[in-house]
């Protein structure tokens, strides 16, 4: 395979967070917080990212504001060729720090909002008082301008409460809304029971939404984030085909677009059009692999960004795989060939290859009921 330039990268600038979410995917991880990357290394690797032509950037973390050099971070973002956006709970923002941040060229502010009001959102974040501190920090940064994406995290906590969560958001001034599916990755695995929904409790949500969406009565501009990245993601198109409703696939995917990758590619993006870097300078191909060390693809801090982007063995594995290459009851199903095998960093996790089969989907012998 033709290795293209990086369009995007995930940076986790820190690992250390002031909330305990119960699904963290990046939550794992041994190492001292002294050992994560100073200041002057960011810089580098900011350069880097610039030589490599990157278009986008998130800075994320953990929590990427308990670092005290984020804005000397972000001022030096400024002066790059890329676009940055920062994904944050926003428990630290005060008005201070909103002033300082609206006067950076940050393109928005990803906050999570996981529920409608604090007793949902902080059985989610963990953190009593976590939903307060996010709410007042988005009026401090709405009073400087910067443009805020809500991102709701959904899980058996709060799968209930989405279209009030939805409603609230926009009631708050928030118009774009992305929901992130869970991945079984990092903390999340070690807590699946509690936290993932069972395909029924999946099936209502996408109903509920379905139906408001073509009714024309979502209150804020919604799409849908699943693990998988194929136009016919399992976690959308199997609900809405158990509930007769598949061809209303095209209002949570564009069908209309055409995939960077071959045909009978896994439509897994990690290590071909993106990559992600820890706090730590380790890379991996995207960010959901961090908590996994054996998806390591190398380290900044022994090698180039540029040499590990185009030398990597596991880079260069996760290229030139096939569907050919899958293992497990995926194989034989009919639907692989739409679905491209689902998210390889939950395949990876749960059954310890990265050809393996993505073994939450309900067509296996696994479900995300029983995991």
């Amino acid at each position: 395979m033709t290795i293209k330039k990086p369009y995007y990268v995930d940076f986790l600038v820190t690992s250390k967070c002031n909330l305990k979410c119960s699904f963290c995917s990046a939550a794992i991880n041994s190492k001292n917080a002294h050992d994560e990357l100073t200041l002057s290394e960011i810089q580098n690797i900011f350069r880097e990212l610039d030589e490599l032509q990157v278009l986008r950037v998130a800075i994320e973390g953990g929590e990427p504001f308990l670092r005290k050099d984020i804005l000397d971070i972000m001022k030096f973002a400024d002066q790059c060729d890329f676009d940055y956006y920062i994904n944050t709970n926003a428990t630290l923002i005060d008005q201070e720090l909103a002033k300082k941040i609206g006067q950076t060229t940050v393109s928005k502010l990803c906050i999570s909002i996981d529920g409608p009001n604090d007793l949902i959102h902080d059985s989610s974040r963990c953190v009593k008082g976590s939903f307060k501190k996010t709410i007042n920090a988005i009026n401090y940064l709405k009073k400087e301008k910067v443009n805020i994406d809500a991102i709701i995290t959904i899980s058996k906590i709060n799968n209930n409460h989405i279209v009030d969560t939805l409603r609230f958001i926009k009631s708050i001034g928030i118009n774009n809304v992305a929901i992130m599916f869970l991945a079984t990755v990092g903390d999340a695995y070690k807590n699946l029971k509690n936290i993932y929904l069972s395909f029924n409790e999946l099936k209502q949500v996408l109903y509920d939404l379905t139906v408001l969406k073509l009714e024309n009565k979502l209150p804020v501009d919604l799409s849908l984030v699943p693990t998988g990245e194929s136009l016919c993601p399992w976690e959308i198109y199997l609900p809405l085909k158990e509930l007769g409703m598949e061809e209303h696939l095209g209002l949570w995917k564009n069908q209309n677009l055409v995939s960077s990758l071959p045909t009978n590619s896994f439509a897994c993006t990690a290590g071909r059009d993106n990559f992600a870097i820890d706090s730590f300078g380790n890379v991996f191909g995207c960010s959901l692999m961090v908590s996994m060390n054996d998806l390591a693809a190398g380290n900044y801090r022994n090698s180039s960004l540029k040499q590990i982007w185009h030398e990597s063995t596991l880079f260069n594995k996760l290229r030139n795989s096939s569907l050919s290459n899958i293992i497990g009851e995926c194989k034989s199903c009919k639907y692989l060939d739409k679905c491209k095998g689902g998210c390889r960093a939950c395949a990876f996790d749960l059954n310890k290859s990265i050809y393996a089969s993505d073994t939450r989907c309900p067509l296996t012998k696994k479900t995300g009921a029983d995991l």
